[in-house]
């Protein structure tokens, strides 16, 4: 059995009653092929179920299939260092409930199958598209290191203390570009909500803020020790707290889910907040993850249509947007940098990828933030497969990348120029090292400077639709019309 759609009725009284409706996108029946790279509709019968659980079901019809029908074809991606030995699966032959439905299924409507081939939409360029290209054709070799790079002052930081103006934020763009009237976007962590300093003290001499970072960001003052200053001003900013990401999957309402994304747009525009670097999306593997409590669910449908739902909610307000993460296959915090996450291209594509599919296509977030692990050896934020071949020519996506946190500056992490060559546009929260090192692989011939500028091209675009700007647009207008979606229904 596979969740292939899901609604949700309104409140009813004892005995009312509510007809639902739910559209299915084919590919929501369809199977990865690695021997065809492509997605495939088999040949045979798909039954169809409804009931309000798994194994609460009912059979209400069938859909037939002829032959096998290529549904979308892809490129082959992420490929094994080695053989993988994988448990087979349970054929599930001979389950009562299937012996029990086969004479019903006779009675009961079948409707045939006869998919189209799926293409990518064509996307409609526009000025800012225009104006994004022309300011990137323009610059200095120095300006663009420094725009792949967060704003830090050149000093390691962490989420919470890398953000210069807005107290607790995560970090923001490099301010190279004022000059150019290119702004900087700040960001704000979640994941329930904005993450900011409760409060702060500035300076009114100098306007210097003062802001003690550890348990008073992280833990909202549980065990902070305050240390005031002399003569300074003390200022306030609270944000609403939501739901983890788990609850509100629970409700399985994406109109709630909508709703709680309109409500943190609009508190991203009070602050100033340009990307809420959430929501989290990664499958319920293992139940040790340690971010597990933010992550939506252990079936990517649910995973997907939430973060787009979310999503959407953000960004129908103006110039602020999401950031979905962690591209992709997280599954650990202890020692997350160096781990390998191993997996065949299916079970990739079809369980860990298929939320973040979903997500882009129907929300077309602003951002996606890579992982910190390893891929089939290869780390995600260097991966061309994942930033560029995936989520850029198959999925249509048209954000920006970021990397997470520091992962181009410990030991075994990422390296930074691959961050270039692959795709991944944004290191933070950066560093003059990471600078060094780009700059040096560009001399040696390792990376080529069209990578660069096409990365600086897509962090400039999106800069230019956020919130830096007085007259920014809902982030949702630019793909209105437009929506990439999954083929037939």
């Amino acid at each position: 059995k596979r969740l292939i759609g899901f609604a949700k009725t309104s409140n009813l009284k004892p005995g009312e009653e509510e007809k639902l409706s739910v559209e299915i996108p084919v590919k929501n029946l369809a199977s990865f092929s690695e021997d065809d790279s492509a997605w495939i509709i088999e040949k045979g019968c798909y039954r169809i179920y409804t009931g309000q659980s798994s194994d609460s079901i009912e059979l209400i019809g069938s859909l037939s299939a002829d032959r096998d029908y290529m549904i979308e074809r892809t490129s082959h991606i992420l490929p094994l260092q080695k053989k993988l030995k994988e448990k087979k699966a349970f054929s599930g032959r001979g389950l009562s409930y299937q012996k029990k439905d086969s004479k019903k299924l006779d009675k009961l409507q079948i409707l045939k199958l006869s998919p189209s081939e799926y293409s990518l939409p064509e996307y409609r360029e526009d000025d800012t598209d225009r104006e994004a290209e022309k300011i990137a054709s323009e610059l200095s070799l120095d300006q663009m290191l420094h725009m792949i790079t967060g704003e830090t002052g050149g000093k390691k930081s962490v989420v919470g203390s890398a953000g210069l103006r807005v107290p607790g934020s995560a970090g923001e763009t490099s301010h190279i570009l004022y000059d150019k009237n290119v702004g900087s976007a700040i960001m704000a962590d979640g994941p329930s909500g904005l993450r900011l300093a409760q409060y702060y003290e500035v300076n009114p001499q100098d306007g210097k803020i003062y802001m003690d970072f550890g348990d008073r960001v992280l833990m909202n003052g549980l065990f902070d020790k305050t240390h005031p200053h002399a003569g300074s001003q003390k200022y306030y900013q609270f944000a609403a707290a939501y739901p983890v990401g788990t609850v509100i999957a629970q409700s399985w309402n994406t109109e709630i889910a909508r709703e709680v994304g309109e409500s943190v747009g609009r508190e991203m525009e009070h602050f100033g907040i340009s990307w809420w670097l959430a929501p989290g999306m990664n499958i319920h593997r293992n139940p040790l993850c340690g971010r597990n409590f933010e992550y939506y669910s252990e079936d990517p449908l649910i995973s997907g249509k939430i973060a787009a739902a979310i999503t959407l909610g953000v960004q129908s307000n103006s110039g602020v947007g999401t950031t979905i993460k962690h591209f992709a296959c997280n599954n650990r915090e202890d020692n997350r940098g160096v781990s390998d996450s191993v997996v065949s291209e299916r079970a990739f594509r079809e369980i860990y990828a298929r939320g973040f599919e979903i997500a882009v296509k129907e929300s077309q977030p602003m951002a996606v933030m890579t992982s910190y692990n390893r891929i089939n050896g290869i780390h995600s934020a260097n991966s061309r497969d994942l930033c560029t071949t995936l989520l850029r020519e198959e999925w249509g996506f048209k954000g920006i990348v970021m990397t997470d946190w520091c992962t181009t500056m410990f030991k075994g992490g990422s390296d930074a120029y691959k961050c270039v060559s692959a795709g991944n546009d944004l290191m933070m929260p950066g560093s003059l090292e990471d600078i060094s090192k780009v700059k040096r692989a560009l001399k040696a011939g390792k990376i080529n400077e069209k990578d660069l500028r096409d990365c600086v091209e897509r962090l400039v675009n999106v800069i230019l639709r956020t919130n830096c700007y007085k007259e920014a647009e809902p982030y949702n207008n630019r793909f209105e019309r437009q929506a990439v979606g999954d083929g037939d229904i």
